[in-house]
């Protein structure tokens, strides 16, 4: 439903950029959330080569359409859709999210000072729980705690997730998720798109340690967004584990390359190890049925 322009609020264009794959039992909903927003938008959806329904999806709202032929990756599906975009800023939102009324009012006046380059709003699940969201930017020994299970054996030991982080008030971080991020176009002119030689993991983590060198990014918990957990990666099955470690390697290689000859060999055969017992388990379910 077109909104009139007494309607609108004041304020600049906001080019919302929408990456999906198989994610056609979310996507109306995601979709419909942004027709609501009474602001000056545009909506670029870039669909990574689904084979669900997400197309019929897609075309029932006026939004820019990008369909690619095959999963080209997260990151080179974001640069897509912001290559296609006019606004003074752009707000990544996956398929799986949703914002709260009210909140992305919010979040164009927290971003609007000079030294803010983006903002995150605060991500709830559909209980209404807070989804730990905001990390810290990882080192080396982060992934290898978390690659050994350190987290896991000790949930309250995460020196890259931040397990006692205050979700309930605004302040400076490092890497919020970007499942919801808000970003000036300025940025993105001035520290680059997003690295496509990822594939669909630690791309936002490399793009927001890039932007911490200029700028700064802010968590604004009076913002709120429904995260629907999980979601759409799990179309990729046991393969998603294989694109989790290959891209952690790339990350390892181009930030910390003195890091790959202790723990380069340790992420890769962890990885393996979990891929073949994904694929193991996958293969007694199918013979089950």
């Amino acid at each position: 439903m077109e909104k009139s322009k007494q309607e609108i609020l004041k304020t600049p264009l906001i080019s919302f950029v929408v990456v999906n794959y198989n994610g056609e039992e979310y996507l109306r909903r995601c979709l419909s959330s942004i027709e609501k927003e009474p602001i000056d938008f545009e909506c670029i959806v870039v669909d990574n080569g689904s084979i669900d329904n997400s197309r019929k999806v897609i075309e029932g709202f006026n939004v820019i359409r990008v369909f690619n032929k095959k999963n080209r990756g997260y990151p080179r599906a974001v640069n897509q859709g912001i290559g296609k975009s006019k606004g003074k800023y752009i707000f990544l939102l996956s398929p799986t999210t949703y914002l709260k009324e009210g909140s992305l009012k919010r979040m164009i006046h927290g971003i609007e000072q000079d030294d803010i380059g983006a903002v995150a709003p605060k991500l709830l699940d559909e209980k209404g729980r807070a989804i730990h969201s905001i990390r810290s930017i990882p080192t080396p020994l982060s992934f290898f705690w978390e690659t050994i299970g350190g987290s896991r054996i000790f949930p309250f030991v995460s020196p890259w997730k931040l397990p006692h982080f205050d979700y309930s008030k605004k302040q400076e971080v490092k890497q919020p998720m970007s499942c919801a991020f808000l970003i000036k176009r300025e940025v993105i002119n001035e520290i680059g798109l997003f690295d496509e030689r990822f594939f669909l993991y630690f791309s936002d983590i490399d793009f927001s340690k890039r932007l911490l060198k200029k700028y700064k990014t802010y968590y604004l918990a009076e913002a709120k967004a429904i995260h629907e957990r999980g979601g759409t990666t799990v179309n990729l099955g046991a393969k998603r584990i294989r694109i989790l470690y290959r891209d952690l390697i790339y990350y390892l290689k181009k930030h910390h390359p003195l890091s790959l000859p202790f723990i380069g060999i340790l992420i890769i055969a962890i990885g393996e190890l979990r891929y073949l017992c994904s694929k193991l388990i996958q293969s007694l379910r199918v013979g089950k049925k």
